[in-house]
């Protein structure tokens, strides 16, 4: 079962829309899909979760002690990939999912306070040598000069950047208000083509190498 985890240590990122829409997408591919919401705030378990009901992808609110057995049991009933939504501000609880997946997605939205938080973010994932990629959110339809510096910052950081960008649209919300992701309440919106174009860009992702040239950067770093 593959193991992906939304993280970033600063707030408002869209890291439980990300990981709501993605893990429908994911659904619709035909993957037996199943969301771990680790923070506090439920906000996938909960105001999502409650709002969809029965349908599928299931979502589970569990306390990061428990992901582990989260993830077990997710495997054992056949589920072949586990999206799990964190809390920001909680490098404890990033450091417990970080033992324990194959994957990190890291939400980042245009501006130099979400790159410093970013480089702590990645600090955590490094250290336990976590194959991590940038996802730009909630940029402007025409990428801006801040889009612009933001992603050449987290390039700057050896951070590899994901080719798909997510657009600050409102139907993202007015989705999740109903219990859907994009691809089922607007399947032909721009907002579900970006979904769906972003689940193929992650999923034909070699997390064994990205792993690979994380430790490959550490290693030099500890080195130098």
């Amino acid at each position: 079962m593959k193991r992906i985890a939304l993280i970033q240590q600063k707030g408002g990122a869209a890291k439980t829309t990300l990981c709501v829409h993605l893990a429908v997408a994911a659904e619709q591919n035909g993957r037996k899909t199943a969301i771990i919401d680790i923070d506090p705030q439920a906000s996938a378990s909960g105001v999502w979760g409650n709002a969809r009901g029965d349908r599928t992808p299931p979502v589970a609110s569990v306390l990061a002690a428990e992901l582990r057995e989260a993830l077990e049991a997710a495997e054992a009933d056949g589920y072949q990939i586990a999206f799990i939504d964190t809390p920001p501000h909680t490098a404890p609880a990033i450091e417990v999912v970080a033992r324990n997946i194959d994957l990190a997605l890291v939400p980042v939205q245009p501006s130099i306070l979400d790159v410093a938080a970013t480089q702590d973010t990645l600090g955590l994932l490094r250290a336990n040598r976590v194959a991590a990629v940038a996802i730009m959110t909630r940029v402007a339809p025409r990428p801006d000069e801040e889009t612009v510096e933001t992603e050449r910052a987290l390039t700057a950081l050896g951070l590899r950047l994901l080719r798909t960008r997510i657009v600050e649209r409102k139907v993202y919300r007015r989705a999740l208000t109903q219990g859907q992701a994009v691809g089922e309440f607007e399947p032909a919106s721009k907002a579900a083509q970006e979904i769906r174009v972003l689940w193929e860009e992650i999923a034909a992702l070699d997390a064994n190498k990205v792993a690979e040239a994380v430790a490959a950067r550490v290693s030099s770093q500890e080195a130098a």
